[in-house]
């Protein structure tokens, strides 16, 4: 009885055996890769356009005051022949009440004049500073406006060289410059009073105009 037992318990366990041969092992399914939409960028918002950008013009001059200041000045016409020399000026010339040699052809005068396409500056050397006279008839101004600047009120400034006067006048836009011929002029401060600034620019008289 025992041996019956033992071989029955021996065949139970080969076929065990066998049937767990004969079964394939399961691979384990790869998880299924997840592929990424391609994000497109986002739109940048749009910007509004400001209103109020400031644009370069040409100013609009008072010819007509002009040729009547400059038919009332009490000198002689030495300093507008040289000025008319060189052709209509773009802006009324405003200049010291001296002689006038052109920048471009040398002059040995203390006052030299040069011609722009917008305008026009002067350079009159001195011992104590030399005197730089700019004129133009480009303004800075807002969209719609009529592009005529109104006669302005002498305005000092004191600079690194010395000092300089802006006003407008005609409708053009006039700068003079008093550049210090002494160095230490930035430490010791402008060799030139706003007193003294002004009394020079108000002498200025109109040299040449159309």
């Amino acid at each position: 009885m025992r041996i019956l037992i033992l071989t029955a318990l021996s065949g139970l366990t080969l076929a065990a055996c066998d049937q767990f041969t004969e079964q394939t092992p399961v691979e384990a399914e790869a998880p299924p890769q997840l592929v990424q939409a391609e994000q497109s960028p986002a739109p940048e918002p749009e910007r509004p356009e400001p209103d109020n950008i400031a644009e370069r013009k040409t100013a609009t001059i008072d010819w007509n005051a002009a040729r009547t200041d400059f038919a009332a000045r009490d000198t002689d016409d030495g300093g507008m022949a040289q000025v008319a020399s060189v052709g209509s000026p773009v802006v009324p010339v405003l200049l010291p009440d001296e002689p006038v040699g052109i920048a471009s052809a040398g002059g040995e005068e203390a006052l030299q004049f040069r011609p722009l396409a917008d305008g026009y500056f002067a350079v009159k050397k001195g011992e104590i500073y030399d005197l730089i006279i700019n004129g133009t008839d480009r303004l800075v101004a807002l969209p719609g406006g009529a592009g005529a600047a109104s006669d302005t009120d002498l305005v000092f400034e004191e600079t690194m060289t010395g000092a300089q006067v802006s006003f407008s006048r005609y409708g053009a836009s006039y700068l003079v410059e008093f550049m210090c011929n002494d160095p230490a002029t930035a430490a010791k401060g402008s060799c030139v009073s706003e007193a003294e600034a002004v009394a020079e620019v108000e002498k200025l008289l109109i040299a040449g105009t159309r």
